[in-house]
């Protein structure tokens, strides 16, 4: 028997899992099948989402063709099924694809009000309502929650921000500090209580601490991801729990030129920003410094915890299972080609440089530190694997396709990825 497992971490979340999990049910059922549908965490194909992933029982190694992406018709939750169960699910039923699909629609829409997301949950949802009537409540309470009570006009353009939104508080932009010649340090203060707390406390019950981000409405004007003026993007501040409830707020943002989020939030430097209540991501925090020769983010950080670990003297050994392990015991810091464009591209050209050179001045001498310029391989893996203290988890945390590569080279190293391997999205 065969276990279909469909991701519902954040990104495939967003584009609809819950749907296609609900989809693979149905479908298997529809054959007769045996096997069992389950919810997953990542599983490393994050650009490519959403997808599910068929564990066979008693296979020591994963099919490659027993991963599936892009599950985003009903045909590709009918292939998924198929692979499992051996039998091809009727699609031809009547109304059997109508009815999936609007199911699906329904799941994306139901995560996305969840977590506050208006403009996407809004996304088509008047086309659907102007021929299904049943829709309209729906559609006029999300419409109020987003702050136009009396809909959005039909041509968008010039369209205002409303004066209260759902879920989000204003905040104040009170300073940019370029951090690299690509990155910056933006500030926030607010004083309006409606922000919400990280850790919710009350009743008798202390906070439990948990990984937070915050959704920043960006006001681009008319988008294709739905008819508000706004795009929302998530962002996990540098700023504490504490910072927050006393009303602000520091992130460290990237400036992509082609980013609608944050080439708006450089170049329209506006005075006021909406950010959602805090959002509870994940119990596992990420840390993901960039690694490209023109950006590398955290190097006078990295440099300090390197030296922190030295200085303790933890080095590789194995060390008392409730011993306090203070700093980085080994980096080696994989350093990938710049961007096209170079400094002239750079929306922050007199930042410290946070490039190649500076890494290797930092890092240079410190035993315990290296720099390469290389991308990440499968002897590097197994290299980093060897030194190991064990036990130990492994986090591996990026864009898919570097996600899925890193996979697949543990696997390659021996390591038992189900176990010991937490992959999170960046």
């Amino acid at each position: 028997m065969a276990e279909i497992h469909v991701c519902h971490a954040g990104t495939c979340r967003a584009r609809g899992a819950e749907a296609v999990l609900a989809e693979i049910e149905e479908l298997v059922s529809e054959v007769g099948g045996r096997c069992k549908v389950r919810q997953s965490g990542c599983l490393g194909y994050c650009n490519e989402a959403p997808n599910a992933i068929i564990l066979e029982r008693g296979a020591r190694r994963l099919d490659p063709n027993n991963v599936f992406t892009r599950i985003r018709t009903l045909d590709g939750s009918a292939k998924v099924v198929e692979r499992a169960t051996g039998k091809r699910p009727p699609l031809e039923g009547a109304g059997t694809s109508e009815r999936l699909a609007s199911l699906r629609a329904a799941r994306a829409r139901q995560h996305a009000i969840s977590v506050s997301k208006w403009n996407t949950a809004l996304h088509g949802l008047a086309e659907q309502a102007a021929v299904k009537p049943a829709l309209r409540s729906e559609l006029s309470t999300l419409l109020r929650k987003a702050g136009f009570p009396e809909g959005v006009r039909a041509d968008r353009a010039g369209q205002a921000m409303p004066s209260a939104i759902a879920n989000y508080s204003q905040w104040s932009l009170e300073s940019v500090t370029p951090v690299t010649r690509h990155s910056a340090l933006f500030a926030f203060s607010s004083s309006d209580l409606k922000r919400g707390t990280p850790h919710p406390r009350g009743r008798g019950r202390m906070a439990e601490p948990v990984t937070w981000h915050t959704t920043l409405l960006a006001e681009v004007g008319p988008n294709a991801e739905g008819p508000l003026p706004w795009v929302e993007r998530d962002y996990t501040p540098v700023s504490s729990a504490k910072e927050w409830e006393q009303g602000r707020c520091e992130m460290l943002i990237k400036v992509y030129a082609d980013g609608a989020a944050t080439s708006w939030l450089h170049s329209a430097s506006p005075q006021r920003v909406w950010l959602s209540r805090p959002e509870r991501t994940r119990r596992t925090p990420e840390i993901g410094p960039r690694s490209r020769e023109d950006d590398a983010l955290l190097l006078p950080q990295l440099a300090g915890w390197c030296r922190e670990s030295e200085e303790g003297g933890a080095g590789n050994e194995r060390v008392a299972v409730n011993a306090v392990v203070r700093g980085i015991r080994s980096c080696t810091l994989l350093l990938t080609p710049a961007a096209a464009g170079g400094a002239a591209a750079a929306p922050f050209p007199t930042a410290p440089a946070g490039d190649a050179a500076e890494a290797e001045g930092l890092l240079q001498g410190l035993p315990n530190a290296r720099v390469v310029r290389a991308r990440l391989s499968a002897p590097l893996v197994a290299e980093a694997w060897a030194q190991m203290a064990q036990p130990c988890r492994v986090v591996v945390s990026g864009p898919g396709g570097f996600n899925t590569a890193a996979r697949a080279m543990l696997a390659e190293a021996g390591v038992d990825v189900e176990a010991h391997v937490t992959v999170l999205s960046a």
